[in-house]
């Protein structure tokens, strides 16, 4: 009986496999970023954007001077503005934590402008 379960699970997971839903969402440049904050946000007007090393996240600056953290999640992309975020810069990573309960904290290696982004947030 379990044999069967067994069986039935890792087939519905091989199948999931075969179509394609194994794809995780990656942020290309820092243009895509801006677009999906630019969608997400009513009235967000990007002015400029930084993509993580790790291609997972960027933050992105309206033109109004708000921030926004744009995050792959699975297949899709969040994002939330960062007014009241918490960030500090150690070892070479921002680490972000959001005001938004239960939001996961965000780390973004932004290479030499790591501390540069830190100071922003």
């Amino acid at each position: 009986m379990i044999w069967t379960s067994l069986l039935g699970i890792f087939t519905l997971v091989g199948l999931a496999w075969a179509l394609g839903f194994r794809k995780s969402a990656s942020l290309t440049d820092a243009g895509m970023a801006a677009a999906e904050a630019a969608v997400a946000i009513a009235g967000f007007d990007p002015a400029e954007a930084v993509v993580s090393d790790s291609a997972d996240a960027a933050i992105v600056v309206a033109r109004d001077g708000r921030l926004a953290l744009v995050r792959c999640f699975g297949d899709r992309f969040v994002v939330r503005l960062l007014k009241g975020a918490q960030a500090r810069v150690e070892g070479g990573t921002l680490h972000l934590r959001l005001a938004e309960p239960g939001f996961p904290d965000a780390a973004l290696v932004l290479g030499a402008d790591t501390a540069r982004w830190g100071a922003r947030v």
